[in-house]
């Protein structure tokens, strides 16, 4: 299932890369060279505000926001196809248990969404030469970021067939070294670091400031207020459509929840590494399905909080936990409200692998699992976790203020609950919560932020009626 986008083409642009003309290709070209002469505003993984991130929804809304280019990450299926993904694994963002390269791309089309990613609960799997084809239509600035080794020759080929080459501006320093030594790749120079970063690039006077640096390019994770400042036009972003309705039906039928409750707590992991790693998915994979299936029993509440308490450890920081960081994800789509004590604590855990990616896996879902039980004891811890400071919340983990703010959002909060988080000393929290107020409008949210940030409402922002 793919994202259906519709782009605004160049004069005679037919839709194809056999149908451009020399008309169409020479005006490509010519706007690719205005965009080149900077300042160009690069958004990372596209408009993931909007749309779910590499995908071609969020790269057109990008685009449509006023940047001039996207970031965006490769890696290559089991089966051999070039496809855009960030993360190592696939549970942030999907369903799925593992990695790319272990589906092939009609897998990876068929998995469900993990979190509502943008106003689209499902973004598919974009293709690397979907992204060349809507790059020569709107004349898009890329920004490679290659995620594995071995696909260096395949990405060459792909730009040489689409005439690509002058997109792109910039490819990370890793997995791609004779890619960066080829003739035709003509880097340009950042201003600075990304503007992402603690959501600087939603502060006006951050960006005015990394604009008024040398370089050509800047790079943010949303493009609004620097085309704010550039005063280029925006379009208002509506929905992007999805072809074939919507995200794939559950499957929690193959095996009864009593299976999975079993599965769930079955197995002892042993001391063996790969044993252990087998048992973690598994475990994992049962812990999926009963927060799929929706029946919030007794038994499957007490397995799953169980496991939160007690992730299995692995010295691979890519499953370490991950039984138990499911398991809280289970908690919160099954609306254990009683489980919040469990969750915070869990958060709350020290350890040696804290401040290591082993600690961050091991925590990836218990925020937002927070935020979907709707109760006080979740609501109050999210308020106090958003009023430390970095090093107060560093000592559980590296902060995740952006997932707690989404989290947050999804609770009751007052008027003035809400325009404290607008107003936030933390660029991290008010910049995301600014973000989720115009892309989830409700009526409370526009009158707040009308009133805490009135210069938010100059952006483009989401037409009435299209909250959650």
């Amino acid at each position: 299932m793919m994202l259906a986008v519709v782009c605004a083409g160049l004069p005679g642009w037919a839709g194809g890369r056999d149908a451009e003309t020399a008309a169409a290709r020479a005006a490509r070209h010519a706007r690719v060279a205005e965009r080149r002469a900077g300042p160009a505003v690069i958004v990372h993984r596209g408009a993931w505000a909007v749309a779910p991130e590499n995908s071609l929804a969020a790269y057109t809304a990008a685009m449509d926001l006023g940047a001039d280019g996207c970031e965006v990450d490769l890696r290559r299926t089991h089966d051999g196809v070039l496809v855009m993904f960030h993360d190592d694994m696939l549970d942030r963002l999907t369903c799925g248990i593992g990695s790319v390269n272990d589906i092939t791309f009609q897998e990876m089309l068929t998995l469900r969404p993990r979190r509502e990613l943008g106003r689209n609960l499902f973004g598919g799997a974009t293709t690397f030469s979907s992204v060349l084809d809507l790059a020569r239509q709107r004349a898009m600035l890329l920004h490679l970021d290659v995620k594995e080794p071995g696909l260096e020759d395949d990405i060459a080929r792909l730009l040489e067939e689409a005439d690509a080459w002058e997109h792109v501006v910039s490819i990370n320093t890793y997995n791609s070294s004779r890619l960066r030594q080829h003739p035709n790749f003509k880097p340009l120079a950042y201003k600075g670091p990304g503007l992402g970063d603690q959501r600087r690039d939603m502060d006006p006077a951050a960006v005015q400031a990394q604009l008024a640096r040398p370089g050509q390019m800047i790079m943010v994770d949303d493009p609004r207020v620097a085309a704010y400042i550039l005063k280029r036009p925006a379009r208002l972003v509506a929905p992007m459509p999805v072809q074939g309705g919507d995200s794939p039906p559950k499957d929690t039928d193959s095996f009864p929840v009593e299976q999975w409750l079993a599965r769930l707590k079955g197995g002892n992991a042993g001391t063996n590494a790969q044993h252990r790693m087998k048992s973690i998915i598994e475990r994992a994979q049962a812990a999926q399905r009963l927060g799929e299936s929706g029946e919030s029993s007794p038994q499957s509440v007490a397995a799953l909080e169980a496991l939160v308490r007690h992730p299995t450890a692995h010295a691979a920081w890519r499953v370490h936990g991950l039984d138990a960081s499911i398991a809280a994800w289970a908690l919160g789509q099954l609306g254990a409200t009683s489980s919040a004590p469990v969750l915070i604590e869990a958060f709350q855990s020290t350890g040696p692998v804290t401040n290591s990616l082993a600690g961050l896996r091991a925590k990836m879902h218990v925020l937002p699992a927070l935020g979907e039980l709707r109760c006080a004891m979740a609501k109050n811890f999210l308020l106090e976790y958003l009023a430390m400071n970095e090093a107060q919340a560093r000592k559980s983990g590296p902060p995740q203020f952006e997932d707690a703010t989404r989290a947050l959002l999804h609770q009751q909060l007052s008027d003035a609950e809400l325009a404290a988080v607008l107003r936030s000393a933390n660029l991290a929290v008010r910049g995301t919560a600014i973000l989720e107020s115009l892309d989830r409008p409700t009526e409370q949210r526009s009158r707040v932020l009308n009133l805490a940030v009135p210069w938010a409402l100059d952006l483009p922002r989401s037409p009435p009626g299209e909250s959650r």
